[in-house]
């Protein structure tokens, strides 16, 4: 945890989270809770995933339309028994077998990512602050 940058979020607020009150008050759960809630306009990718929920999304009929070396490049993406939507040569890879706008592209950009939290947004995918995150950067940072 980069508690230096932690503080410098917590005491200027540059989203305009809500932060100054619960400071004020000293009460840290609510600042927690605040830099954890998943937010409107913040999209993290979800990292490893189940192959399955791949094949799942992917249209039969999209899938047979593919070239042969194409076929090959999604069965051994997905041949692993997961697929690191996180990576981007793996993204890159299905965007290039999936023409924009079929059914498959659209459901397999969703599936790579979901809504992420400020601290997410600021420090990477699963990051996790605790108020004792927050206490000590405050302390300390």
């Amino acid at each position: 945890m980069d508690f230096a940058a932690l503080k410098a979020e917590v005491q200027t607020d540059p989203v305009g989270l809500g932060y100054a009150i619960h400071l004020a008050s000293g009460s840290l759960s609510p600042i927690v809770a605040l830099l954890t809630a998943a937010r409107a306009g913040v999209t993290v990718f979800r990292g490893v995933i189940p192959a399955y929920e791949v094949i799942n999304a992917t249209v039969t009929a999209e899938w047979t339309t593919l070239t042969a070396a194409e076929k090959q490049r999604y069965q051994t993406i997905t041949g692993a028994g997961q697929v690191d939507t996180a990576n981007a040569n793996v993204r890159a890879a299905f965007l290039a077998m999936f023409a924009a706008g079929t059914a498959t592209r659209t459901a397999l950009v969703a599936l790579a990512s979901r809504p992420g939290s400020r601290a997410e947004e600021l420090w990477g995918a699963g990051v996790v602050v605790s108020a004792e995150d927050v206490a000590r950067a405050l302390r300390e940072g």
